[in-house]
């Protein structure tokens, strides 16, 4: 029995020579004072938020249409304003349909009809208000200069567009349950959107192809004589809604033959999902991140100066930056040690979301270098971290996304200052480019009080510390 307790100590007393002299631990000083293993838990590490803003986001080729209006407010805070006025409308290019086989001489031509699907996405209110929406017709290719070398449409582009609607529409917004064109049972299919465009645009059209003009002949032809549309939401619409640029968007060319029986035909156009692309601006008036507080550092201003709370803006481009000041103090606690577990957890601002905004599924977390260069995060198995979002719908204090920033503060707590990295917090690329998602973060002297109650919603760093001769 002694043999094999003395046996169980040479092993516990290597292990532990073993990981003292792993190139994870630090060491201040020279001297080594003999002293036990102490794990401490530290939540003290304040964390500086900044909100970064990028000049144009692309936002072409993204398989989505965004159209609407929302005014971005805290709904707990009515005359507290988030990110502005946000409004958004679609440039779209519309392709030549496919003629196998030339018109019959007794073809009718019945009507021409532009019918899309909801996506899924929304930002406002669906149920009391319909989507008014304006069809306009291009005066100019949706085409840059060929000195650029390659067609990039940002959310800033635009194109000039004939002021008189071709045609309007008012319909109910039903996102929710038509992202894949089904009802909610998943039994009997909606119907997708249809706006009848002029019967005088669709005859002279079917003209045209009837009587094999140049203007259906070539691809080119057809874009100088139809240039594309424009689809713009009524001034009064409150929400802004997706639909998909994909194959389910069409114009149909209705007509039927008088044979021995009437036969209904059609004839279809498809969206050109290259040059199809998004105009996304925000009118930030009475918010805090108006251009002039950005002024003494360009693009990029403290939470301080925001409400102590940061921000992330897909469409027109804002994102968040994180940085731990004082990370490097804990240095100063004792001679040896490590970190051994490292978690960041973001609280989303209470009353930001829930009712019209729903909180996004997932943030991606980059580590950013001085000279902009970023990687992304990952977990254990060298997946991209997400955010693992926490949900609690009875007190919301306790919604939040968590990473493991574990590698990232081993490697930032002794870095120096030249090496020194920031986080950054963005939405996937995809959401980026093709969404008016936002979220709003509290930095962590960030509260709200309504009535009694005390919302503080912090970002907090979890730090669990092992410590080897503590400092007296």
């Amino acid at each position: 029995m002694k043999k094999n307790l003395t046996i169980i100590l040479l092993l516990l007393v290597c292990a532990f020579i073993f990981a003292c002299s792993s190139e994870s631990y630090f060491q201040i000083g020279t001297s080594w004072v003999d002293n036990n293993l102490k794990m401490v838990y530290i939540d003290s590490c304040k964390a500086k938020l900044s909100t970064v803003r990028i000049d144009s986001t692309p936002t072409y080729n993204q398989g989505t249409i965004l159209v609407g209006k929302y005014n971005d407010v805290n709904t707990i805070k009515p005359d507290e304003k988030l990110t502005g006025l946000i409004k958004a409308h679609s440039y779209l290019e519309i392709s030549a349909p496919s003629l196998s086989t030339d018109l019959e001489n007794d073809a009718v031509f019945d009507s021409l009809v532009m019918e899309m699907r909801f996506s899924g996405f929304y930002m406002g209110d669906t149920l009391n208000h319909n989507m008014r929406l304006f069809v306009h017709q291009l005066q100019e290719r949706i085409k840059l200069d060929a000195v650029v070398g390659t067609e990039v449409y940002y959310n800033t582009t635009s194109f000039q567009y004939d002021p008189v609607p071709l045609a309007e529409a008012s319909f109910p917004i039903r996102p929710g349950n038509t992202a894949w064109g089904m009802s909610i049972d998943g039994g009997i299919p909606i119907d997708p959107v249809r706006v009848r465009l002029p019967d005088a645009l669709g005859q002279e059209m079917f003209d045209k192809i009837l009587n094999k003009e140049d203007e259906f002949d070539k691809s080119d032809n057809f874009l100088d004589y139809f240039k594309g549309l424009a689809l713009v939401a009524g001034d009064e619409v409150e929400t802004i809604v997706a639909f998909n640029a994909d194959t389910t968007f069409k114009i149909n060319l209705y007509y039927h033959v008088e044979e021995i029986f009437k036969t209904d035909k059609v004839i279809t156009f498809s969206i050109n999902t290259a040059n199809q692309f998004n105009n996304i601006t925000s009118d930030r008036t009475g918010t805090n991140l108006l251009a002039e507080a950005f002024k003494d550092n360009e693009n990029e201003i403290d939470s301080y100066m925001t409400g102590n709370q940061s921000f992330i803006a897909a469409g027109d481009g804002l994102y968040t930056k994180i940085e731990f000041p004082n990370l490097h103090d804990i240095l100063l606690t004792s001679t040896y040690g490590i970190i051994e577990r490292a978690t960041l957890e973001v609280r989303p601002v209470y009353g930001t979301y829930q009712e019209y905004t729903t909180l996004p599924s997932s943030l991606v977390i980059y580590a950013s270098s001085l000279s902009g260069e970023a990687q992304s995060l990952t977990d254990s198995q060298g997946q991209t971290q997400t955010g693992n979002l926490v949900i609690d719908p009875q007190f919301w204090d306790n919604t939040f996304y968590s990473f493991d920033v574990t590698a990232f503060v081993q490697d930032q707590i002794s870095a120096p200052e030249s090496q020194k990295m920031a986080l950054t917090l963005k939405f996937s690329d995809n959401e980026m480019k093709n969404s008016t998602q936002r979220l709003v973060i509290g930095n962590s002297d960030h509260l709200i009080e309504i009535g009694n109650i005390v919302y503080y919603n912090r970002i907090k760093l979890h730090l669990y510390y092992n410590m080897y001769n503590e400092k007296n």
